[in-house]
């Protein structure tokens, strides 16, 4: 289990992450979320031990990830912007790679490199950027982490390179219990894809649950009625989100589908429309919510 407790990061005088906490058990993939700048890739970093916390403890399996080589060894970061020497190949970087991670797996790394069509021979300046992506990301995988941290989980990837590496990356979790920690701007990305999602803002993990369990917790709800919405209708129930136009009037809404529809039934409405809402929808709502609080 990854455990990050209290961790506070500070650069150049200022605070990125304050009392940042978050659990995430084995064999698990959880999406992070927030905005730009809210501190998901200096998470990242840290997780990794890549740049050391100046506060608070991170832990894998019980075992802290800094400063002991053999629980970073389990550990592996696909940076958002990946740097490579331009004379370097491919096949180097995994013969790298292998010098650290003892599970690393040159064969897996060259059978991804070959269904992408990609020449492990060839130096890094003569591939894209989208292509330098992909060969980190083969390398993530055949290193066989334990924990796998993915910043912009497939940002410039091509549909066919976007399906190979969902389908290594599921068949890894459910075979070798590996855990895994993905960003992405496209939420869409992380909504079927992740069992849990955690909203880091305000240099915090704000909010952290199961997908199944925030959509039973949270509902969409289109209204019509035969007279113009009065807002004061909705004060029984926890509104994230309002827009009223006339008659007509859209929510999202904290609690049971049951409980809202039983609820809204009685203001009795032509039309009662519930859905469920997608993550892009809840990380608005909740956002929007935070500032109203303000």
């Amino acid at each position: 289990m990854l455990r990050v407790e209290n961790c506070r990061k500070v650069y150049d005088l200022q605070t990125v992450l304050e009392h940042c906490s978050l659990e995430l058990a084995a064999g698990s993939i959880l999406g992070l979320i927030g905005i730009n700048g809210a501190g998901k890739s200096t998470l990242l970093h840290c997780v990794s031990g890549a740049i050391p916390a100046d506060e608070g403890t991170i832990t894998w399996k019980g075992k802290p990830v800094l400063d002991h080589p053999e629980v970073k060894q389990k550990i592996f970061l696909v940076q958002d912007e990946p740097v490579f020497a331009q004379s370097e190949k491919a096949r180097d970087l995994i013969d790298y790679l292998s010098l650290f991670y003892p599970a690393a797996d040159p064969a897996l790394f060259y059978a991804l490199l070959n269904q992408l069509n990609l020449n492990s021979e060839l130096p890094f300046s003569a591939f894209s950027k989208g292509m330098k992506r992909q060969v980190l990301m083969a390398a993530g995988l055949a290193v066989h982490p334990e924990l796998l941290l993915i910043d912009e989980v497939f940002d410039g990837l091509d549909p066919f390179a976007r399906r190979l590496f969902q389908g290594q990356l599921a068949a890894q979790t459910i075979e070798e219990g590996m855990s895994s920690i993905l960003t992405s701007h496209r939420l869409s990305d992380l909504e079927n894809f992740c069992d849990e999602y955690a909203l880091l803002d305000e240099k915090r993990i704000l909010h952290q649950n199961s997908m199944f369990q925030t959509q039973r917790e949270m509902v969409k709800v289109h209204l019509a009625f035969d007279h113009p919405v009065d807002p004061v209708m909705f004060q029984d129930l926890e509104v994230l989100k309002l827009e009223i136009h006339s008659r007509i009037a859209q929510a999202i809404l904290r609690g049971s589908q049951d409980e809202v529809e039983a609820k809204l039934r009685k203001q009795n409405p032509v039309i009662l429309e519930v859905f469920d809402c997608t993550l892009e929808e809840i990380f608005l709502a909740q956002l929007k919510k935070r500032e109203e609080l303000r």
